[in-house]
């Protein structure tokens, strides 16, 4: 008897350890993880689709970049025959050239055939390509083409600009003339593509690596200097012909839709813009040929749209960091050790959601279409996003995270909550001063086409137009407001000719002044103004 009834009360004992034990599998039993749901909510694009459910965003940049390229319009193989095989990363070299149908040998031969970039690293690569040309033995007597102790190429320009020309500078160029030829024949090109290569599998955004842009954007410094030169020599028709170079070849580098691309567009139209106006402001061109340029200024367009890529490659930079975690790879930045299949407890479609909703958060107010208005945006949306970051850095303390792992499904929510928000504060740098950067070199070609308008005006009508508004409808469909100040832009006539100009970026009237470099030395480092000035006055 008393044999059953100590069974009778072992039972319920019995009974709860195995809904406990049945409760602790449950919580901490690996589980796979839910299946990505493919949304505009989620994934923000519907495809193309990776083999394990996941969005394969490289192939989708990929595509859009490749779209309507053919071997007859696309500009990369010349350019990479005039920059050599360092234009292309090693890792990406071979597949990039294969994806390309370009020869694995398009790269052999004479260094001294590719353009040679004016600081110390490729001087000695200058040095023994001057003396293998002359029929010298490379030694202590090769003398580099380009002193060591030369100031950088932008120095050089700005001393171009005040009327000094820097002893190298022409020799540089003409050691370049073969590549800058082959550079110019690409900008008549419609498409520029290479390839997106990924060395993941599948495919990963944060792996990609394109072709080496501060050599492009060193090609056009050296067309916009040699475009100098010539307008100081007489030959304004050449030089007009190089700046139309630099503006399109900026408008190829606007065509893949990746920030790194649209950031170095900008700055490559900035450069063709500050050398137009100078071609506006002190080239004797005549009115049809002033004309002409107008016409093909104006035909050019926007050069970028960073607020593009900042909508689609930088979101899927952290969309795709998520879908990682979602295959079992952990969270970038956070170590877990063997504990790391606990991640698959994570309801990763919540992550994917709220990282889309912060950054249509973030885009919203950079596709204002005025300056001012966007600025107060940005402001409070950077407020309240600086307060989410705080917090969120409290939440991810390893103590925490350790506790919420510990609580295994159970914490499933809670955890969700913490790794989401360290998720939006990894995948969402702030970009809103390249907006402004954008926004700076959008100005620049504004002022500049008006500075050729104003030029032609001068030339047809033997006199400076009152105001802005005489140059429409004859030369300009409309007048530009100032991006910044969003009021009109400065124009100030007189008997000799103007000033006109925008406050720039830090929204203050620096009375036309900008902040250039005169043979090194700067002449005032608060000015941002982006002006046009006749008489022009040495920058």
């Amino acid at each position: 008897m008393e044999g059953k009834r100590g069974k009778r009360r072992l039972w319920p004992w019995l009974a709860a350890l195995a809904v406990l034990v049945g409760l602790a599998a449950y919580n901490y039993w690996p589980s796979e993880p839910d299946k990505i749901i493919i949304s505009r909510e989620t994934t923000y694009i519907l495809g193309p689709v990776n083999p394990d459910g996941t969005v394969n965003y490289v192939k989708y940049l990929d595509d859009k970049c490749a779209k309507g390229v053919t071997a007859e319009n696309n500009a990369a193989p010349l350019l990479l025959r005039a920059f050599g095989p360092d234009m292309l990363p090693a890792e990406i070299r071979a597949e990039s050239l294969r994806l390309l149908n370009l020869p694995a040998d398009i790269f052999d031969g004479d260094n001294a055939k590719y353009f040679t970039r004016w600081e110390v690293d490729d001087r000695v690569r200058i040095a023994m390509a001057d003396a293998n040309k002359s029929g010298k033995k490379e030694g202590p007597s090769s003398k580099p083409l380009v002193d060591p102790n030369a100031p950088p190429l932008d120095t050089v320009y700005e001393m171009l600009l005040a009327g000094q020309v820097h002893p190298d500078l022409e020799i540089w160029l003409a050691f370049n003339a073969g590549p800058l030829e082959l550079v110019r024949q690409a900008t008549v090109k419609d498409r520029f593509y290479v390839p997106l290569v990924s060395a993941s599998t599948p495919p990963r955004v944060l792996d990609v690596q394109i072709p080496n842009l501060q050599r492009l954007r060193q090609s056009a410094v050296a067309l916009e200097a040699r475009a100098i030169l010539k307008m100081m020599r007489g030959d304004s028709l050449g030089a007009r012909d190089d700046i139309l170079a630099v503006h399109r070849l900026a408008r190829l580098l606007g065509q893949p839709p990746t920030f790194a691309y649209q950031m170095a567009a900008s700055n490559v139209g900035e450069i063709a813009a500050r050398a137009g106006i100078v071609l506006a402001t002190r080239a004797s061109l005549t009115a049809a040929q002033l004309r002409e340029l107008s016409g093909k200024l104006i035909a050019l367009g926007p050069a970028t749209d960073i607020v593009g890529a900042i909508d689609e490659e930088m979101r899927f930079f952290g969309l795709d960091e998520i879908m990682l975690a979602s295959r079992g790879c952990g969270i970038p930045g956070i170590s877990w050790g063997a504990q790391k299949r606990n991640e698959f407890y994570l309801d990763y479609n919540r992550m994917l959601r709220d990282m889309n909703s912060w950054y249509d958060r973030m885009v919203k107010p950079l596709h204002m279409p005025r300056f001012h208005g966007r600025a107060e945006a940005q402001k409070a949306f950077d407020d309240e996003f600086k307060a989410f970051a705080t917090r969120a850095g409290d939440r991810v303390e390893s103590w925490r995270v350790a506790l919420l792992k510990f609580g295994g499904r159970l914490m499933r929510q809670a955890m969700t909550d913490v790794m989401s928000d360290y998720m939006v504060c990894m995948g969402m740098p702030s970009l809103a001063s390249a907006c402004d950067l954008e926004e700076q070199a959008k100005m620049a070609y504004e002022i500049e086409t008006l500075a050729v308008a104003l030029a032609c005006f001068h030339a047809e009508q033997g006199r400076w137009p009152a105001e802005l508004k005489e140059l429409c409808p004859s030369l300009l469909k409309e007048i530009p407001a100032d991006r910044f100040s969003v009021k009109p832009l400065i124009y100030r006539p007189s008997e000799k000719g103007y000033l006109l100009y925008s406050v720039g970026r830090n929204l203050r009237d620096d009375g036309g002044q900008c902040r250039w470099a005169v043979g090194g030395k700067v002449v005032n480092a608060g000015a941002d103004d982006i002006a046009a000035e006749v008489p022009a006055k040495p920058s």
